[in-house]
């Protein structure tokens, strides 16, 4: 690998051999957990593994970055080192400051005192066997939830920052084998301690539902939840609510906007093109300047709204003439009688009828006009 001219290595080089002086075989890893960013060539290298593979001879190189560039940040850190050979298994943190080339020997310190704190490694063969504080493993090499130390307290976490490619498994899964009972644990649970009592917050219960409290004390009030949904001049959704239709298919139905307004529907606005569908010659949409096309829109709240209006011709309205027809789906349960404005300054009542959907004049009167169905509504 080409580093930048800037950025300080080190090759880490040497020979493992077993205890009869033959060969070893195997691996030598070292891992870097953090980025490194170099200011001045404005160039961030990502965290990685650097391994190398025992030749015949047993023999290893490397060439990684130095953990004390002062030029590039951070300073200080360590790598993880793995050795994994078939003469010697080893796993520490050490630094490789700047330096000539050197071996794990001269980098690995030894020693006969135990670490501190105590490490204890497992091999696949002592699964179930491992003792301690928090063993034995179980015979699928994990550690039994009810033998996980306490970590509550403070403690400092770490990060793991990688390449931003998609997963190819969740990061954490859980599965429950079937449905917990009403007295089950909550899943996961958060607590604040106030007064030198600790109190739960917020939590996850046992059906994955959300739960959070406000307690009084020292942090006070807040809010429970804060959604922000807009950044800048972009738009978003706070909520928004959906369901299946007939064919599986997510429709939405209503939501809170970015401004935190109640969306009843979201559904857009449905033309309404069956219009004079008995062909009488005497109605017809009103297409004039700033006049809105006839269409019809349905809420959630089982309300469907109008708009637009239909010209009537000199022959005027008679009772009984369908004047338009609602699209399908938009009909109401039972038939609805509105009063609609007229141009000629008299109402003109009309009825929505069930089942069909026809818009249905009930007054006969002469003259030309126009029928406004802006702003009316019916109950479905």
């Amino acid at each position: 690998m080409t580093y930048p001219a800037s950025l300080g290595t080190r090759t880490i080089a040497g020979v493992i051999l077993t205890a009869d002086g033959a060969p070893a075989a195997g691996t030598v890893r070292l891992t870097r957990a953090v980025p490194l960013q170099g200011p001045a060539d404005d160039i961030t290298i990502q965290p990685g593994a650097h391994t190398a593979t025992l030749d015949a001879a047993g023999a290893y190189s490397l060439t990684v970055p130095v953990s004390d560039d002062g030029d590039w940040s951070p300073s200080g850190w360590a790598y993880t080192l793995d050795v994994d050979t078939t003469a010697w298994r080893y796993r520490a943190d050490i630094a490789i400051p700047a330096g000539p080339p050197a071996s794990l020997a001269d980098l690995v310190p030894t020693t006969t005192t135990a670490p501190d704190p105590a490490s204890t490694y497992v091999t696949k063969a002592s699964v179930g066997t491992a003792t301690g504080p928090a063993g034995p493993l179980d015979g699928s090499a994990l550690l039994p939830a009810g033998q996980v130390p306490d970590l509550s307290g403070t403690y400092t976490p770490r990060a793991y920052v990688g390449a931003s490619t998609a997963l190819a498994a969740p990061l954490l899964e859980v599965r429950f084998a079937d449905v917990p009972g009403g007295g089950a644990v909550n899943l996961a649970e958060a607590h604040i301690t106030i007064g030198g009592e600790p109190k739960l917050a917020a939590w996850l219960n046992e059906a994955l539902r959300y739960r959070a409290e406000q307690q009084p004390g020292g942090f006070g009030y807040d809010h429970l939840i804060t959604l922000i949904a807009s950044h800048a001049a972009a738009t978003g959704v706070l909520i928004r609510f959906e369901r299946r239709d007939g064919t599986d298919q997510r429709v939405t139905t209503g939501g809170i906007d970015q401004d935190g307004r109640l969306q009843t529907s979201l559904y857009a606005w449905q033309a309404i093109t069956a219009v004079d569908p008995d062909a009488t010659g005497a109605y017809g949409e009103d297409t004039s300047t700033g006049v809105a096309g006839l269409a019809v829109r349905q809420e959630s709240d089982d309300r469907s709204w109008l708009r637009g209006r239909i010209a009537v011709t000199s022959s005027g309205t008679s009772s009984g003439h369908v004047v338009a027809t609602l699209p399908t789906g938009h009909a109401p349960t039972h038939s609805q009688l509105l009063s609609v404005p007229t141009t000629g300054g008299i109402a003109a009542p009309c009825e929505v009828m069930a089942s069909t959907g026809d818009i249905v004049v009930r007054r006969t009167q002469a003259g030309a006009a126009s029928l406004s169905f802006d702003g009316l509504s019916f109950v479905r």
